[in-house]
């Protein structure tokens, strides 16, 4: 990606950091396909925020996380929850994360680009730290999160038993 004359040099580097591969996207009929559920089914899902497409110039598309998502989504009505209830925690979810997913670019904005951009001897040297910073600190903010809520269940969980 190229930037344009008003983007900061960094942006298309950035821009591409985030961008998944290419080659393991699928279009939303695929991961309907894929994932053995109707693409009116994954409508709802995106509608609800269970899965969140990435957008390219060639329409939504979906990754092997968007397909492990549908795929454990399916594991919870198995087991009983109803999807009414799943779509309901999916968009609770979404809705409160969302907020906080914006506060967590605007700090890396304010104390990872800027620090690194101020203090690169070059474009190149900016781009390049940015790229590091990206791929170190995506997962480690996703595992973070993730354990986080799940010792949020567990927590919930225990005090419930506890008390019944």
């Amino acid at each position: 990606m190229t930037p344009d004359s008003n983007e900061d040099p960094t942006d298309a580097i950035l821009l591409d950091a985030l961008a998944p591969g290419e080659d393991a996207l699928l279009t939303l009929d695929e991961l309907a396909e894929t994932s053995n559920i109707s693409p009116v089914v994954i409508s709802v899902l995106v509608r609800e925020g269970w899965i969140v497409p990435r957008r390219t110039a060639t329409g939504d598309r979906y990754d092997s996380a968007d397909l492990g998502a549908v795929k454990a989504g399916l594991r919870l009505v198995e087991a009983g929850l109803p999807m009414a209830e799943l779509l309901d925690l999916a968009r609770r979810m979404d809705e409160a994360m969302d907020p906080v997913a914006i506060l967590a670019v605007d700090v890396f904005a304010r104390f990872v680009r800027d620090s690194v951009e101020a203090s690169a001897a070059s474009t190149d040297e900016a781009a390049a730290t940015l790229q590091r910073a990206v791929d170190e600190m995506l997962p480690a903010t996703s595992a973070l999160v993730g354990e986080h809520f799940r010792r949020l269940v567990v927590k919930h969980a225990t005090e419930r038993l506890v008390e019944e």
